[in-house]
């Protein structure tokens, strides 16, 4: 197994957040969480990169507990996330922010992961001398994962990818997700437009309001009555 989550329990102050979750992810898949704006779903990726505390619950990646690990070690073990809103350095070339990402491979040749993400993303290296902050959305959102597999990851952890982008650029994000996946990179994913994320996936989790209310095989997910009316427009 290469994720581990139990019984996690995170809060914002007095609002109890996540309310004992309990996740796994093995190796080669990928895992999707669904659910409303709200349920928590980014909570428990930030929780599981670090950026949050769980108040309980642990987390363990590879047979280590890394619970109260800072987040540029858990990147350093193999687990990267791309971020809500893809928050990539808008001043800075293409190249330069896919460099950006190997900051944790120390005195690493670089070549071989631009070269990589470069294969998954061939617009990337059309445009590795241009500015990101002109890049088109779709086009950003292929640099913030890119310079995520820039770290070498076991498993990449995506947080609403399809956020703002239009229809044919989210099948496009979509269908790079699968290649990146088939090129050896586990996946946790983390998306509102539940279709598209069930269809990719192996198995999912649905949060409700901070809890797991229901899991197991996407394929029998999205044929679900109570999901499909929720959350596919059943």
């Amino acid at each position: 197994m290469m994720l581990k989550v139990s019984d996690l329990h995170v809060y914002y102050g007095a609002i109890h957040a996540v309310k004992g979750i309990s996740l796994e992810v093995n190796e080669g898949e990928i895992v999707t969480l669904i659910g409303a704006n709200g349920a928590g779903k980014s909570t428990v990726l930030q929780t599981i990169s670090g950026l949050l505390r769980p108040r309980t619950g642990s987390i363990t990646f590879l047979d280590d507990d890394i619970t109260a690990l800072v987040p540029h070690k858990r990147v350093e073990r193999g687990l990267a996330q791309v971020p809500e809103g893809r928050r990539i350095f808008l001043s800075l070339t293409v190249a330069e922010n896919l460099e950006m990402g190997a900051y944790t491979q120390r005195g690493a040749d670089t070549s071989v992961g631009m070269e990589r993400a470069f294969t998954l993303f061939p617009r990337l290296k059309e445009r590795r001398k241009q500015v990101a902050g002109t890049l088109s959305g779709g086009e950003q959102q292929m640099l913030a994962m890119g310079r995520a597999l820039m770290s070498s990851p076991k498993l990449l952890m995506l947080d609403e990818p399809s956020m703002g982008l239009a229809p044919i650029l989210v099948e496009q994000i979509f269908s790079n997700i699968v290649d990146m996946n088939a090129d050896g990179t586990t996946i946790l994913l983390v998306e509102q437009n539940a279709q598209m994320a069930l269809s990719i996936a192996g198995r999912a989790y649905v949060l409700e309001t901070g809890q797991i209310v229901m899991q197991g095989e996407a394929a029998e997910l999205s044929d679900n009555e109570q999901v499909k009316r929720a959350y596919l427009g059943g």
